[in-house]
């Protein structure tokens, strides 16, 4: 999923048939993903690309065309990673729960992996996604790793407090459970994170789920 909303952005690497200009590529990834996972934006840079990678600057540019490509992958990859851990735990949360049971535990757990992933994170990702794509769609396909858990607690949930869902309409709901949990972040509200912001996305994604 994040390699293919990347395509639709227009984050592509060269391409190359020798093994090692792969392994390259899947180094500078590592060192993107851990300068990412630092959470400092102001270390989005070639130069500092360079020097965790051991890469030179030149290097990256031929291999990556914008180095803020590699950024950008990186940082799609690690909120994909994020929604399928969320959706397997959602997955086998249990038939027997209720659809206000889920939705607690929903937001605990992804206010809780959000913490991790920082705001300043997911505010670079969207201003440069932004002008990537004329599909605003795109910057928001990793939600689509929550459809198949969701479609499946929902068929097979024994409680009767979760109304019947098309799969078209579950497309959609995974966007606003994540909208509601993230934007608030990503738009630096003081009540990102609160437990104002945690009853009001409880409230919320009940609602959507709710018979």
């Amino acid at each position: 999923m994040a390699k293919e909303s990347l395509l639709n952005l227009g984050v592509k690497f060269c391409k190359t048939e020798q093994a090692r200009s792969e392994n390259a590529l899947e180094n500078l990834i590592a060192a993107a993903t851990k300068i990412v996972n630092d959470g400092e934006v102001s270390g989005f840079t070639a130069r500092n690309l360079a020097k965790v990678s051991g890469y030179s600057l030149g290097s990256l540019v031929k291999r990556l065309g914008k180095v803020e490509n590699i950024f950008l992958y990186a940082i799609a990859y690690n909120r994909s990673q994020h929604i399928q851990k969320i959706a397997e735990q959602v997955e086998n949360f249990g038939k027997d729960k209720t659809v206000a049971q889920l939705s607690e535990f929903v937001v605990d757990l992804s206010l809780n992996r959000m913490a991790i992933v920082g705001a300043p994170i997911i505010r670079y990702y969207e201003s440069r996604a932004m002008g990537r794509t004329n599909n605003v769609g795109n910057i928001y396909a990793y939600t689509d790793e929550m459809i198949p858990s969701l479609s499946k607690i929902i068929r097979e949930n024994t409680t009767g407090t979760f109304r019947k869902i098309s799969s078209y309409e579950i497309k959609y709901i995974a966007r606003l459970i994540f909208q509601i949990l993230e934007r608030p972040l990503a738009e630096n509200d003081p009540i990102a994170g609160t437990e104002q912001h945690r009853e009001m996305a409880i409230k919320v994604i009940s609602s959507l789920l709710s018979a």
